[in-house]
């Protein structure tokens, strides 16, 4: 059988629900994440997409239970670390965006963990 969408599809898909949550759309947004979720469960687009949206929704504990079943990739570590300083859980939090500081070094993911951190030590 094949594919519904192929991966470049899934790519552009979850680009247009990454875009859609930056400009506020967080019901399409949302709709958007759930197609790709079920089109894609084993990759990570789709539970980043929304947990990054029940984040800046303001419902943190929302962002944990859906990252917390995600693949473990670095994005998802960087947000779920993010989500459970937000839910309260600061030491759990902050040993998850150690772990991607250190083990993603150079990339995007690293760096909001950095910032994250920073930031707590400010506070």
């Amino acid at each position: 059988m094949s594919e519904i969408l192929d991966s470049d599809e899934i790519r552009l898909l979850s680009d247009i629900g990454f875009i859609a949550v930056s400009r506020g759309l967080m019901v399409h947004g949302n709709a958007i994440f759930d197609a790709v979720k079920a089109l894609r469960p084993e990759q990570e687009a789709g539970y980043l997409g929304q947990g990054m949206l029940d984040i800046l929704s303001g419902d943190p504990a929302s962002a944990v239970e859906k990252l917390k079943v995600a693949p473990p990739t670095d994005g998802v570590r960087a947000f779920l670390g993010i989500a459970l300083i937000q839910v309260g859980n600061i030491p759990e939090g902050r040993t998850m965006l150690e772990s991607v500081k250190q083990e993603a070094d150079g990339t995007p993911f690293a760096r909001i963990a950095s910032d994250t951190l920073e930031t707590l030590e400010t506070v």
